[in-house]
């Protein structure tokens, strides 16, 4: 990772966990709030890809994926704006489903790396643990309805601990490839 990539991971970082506190303390707002971000990220990075795909992918192999990709990025933006204009739980859902997925995965490539010997699969798992218990915690208290609050609570938890351990990252060494 080079240093601007560094600076703006460890940028990128601080944003998700100031994001995370907004939510904490404005709860009543936190449904529109994420809408709106979600909305927008999906919809900057699907035109992205399609005008990536525009510029320089159609020319390249496996360059269809660029336009796949934005083709189902901008679908999904378009889809949680349509969601929050229904209910806003469903988007809560919408999004903790996301966060437990990437719990899945996190573990699973933190298993993989631990079979490679790999040095940094502990860090990896201890993200992927953190998102699927928040995320399990999330749906429980979303399908128990107790209180709305929580949930949102418990979801800005969970971007702010993506933004610390993406700020955490930005510190970690990386390995350097020598091809001899």
């Amino acid at each position: 990772m080079t240093k601007i990539q560094r600076v703006k991971s460890f940028l990128g970082g601080l944003v998700t966990v100031l994001f995370g506190g907004i939510l904490y303390w404005v709860p009543f707002m936190g449904v529109d709030l994420i809408s709106l971000v979600v909305t927008v990220s999906l919809l900057v990075l699907g035109l992205k890809n399609l005008l990536f795909y525009a510029a320089m992918s159609r020319h390249m192999v496996g360059g269809k994926y660029s336009l796949f990709a934005g083709i189902i990025l901008t679908e999904l933006g378009i889809c949680v704006y349509m969601m929050k204009s229904i209910s806003p739980v469903y988007v809560m859902f919408y999004l903790l489903a996301i966060h437990s997925f990437y719990g899945i995965v996190d573990i699973m490539v933190a298993l993989r790396a631990r079979k490679l010997r790999s040095k940094s699969w502990r860090i990896k798992l201890l993200t992927g643990l953190g998102n699927l218990s928040l995320g399990i915690l999330a749906i429980y208290f979303g399908f128990t309805g107790e209180d709305v609050f929580m949930v949102i609570y418990i979801y800005a938890l969970g971007i702010a601990y993506t933004g610390i351990m993406r700020m955490a990252n930005a510190f970690r060494r990386t390995a350097v490839p020598y091809i001899e």
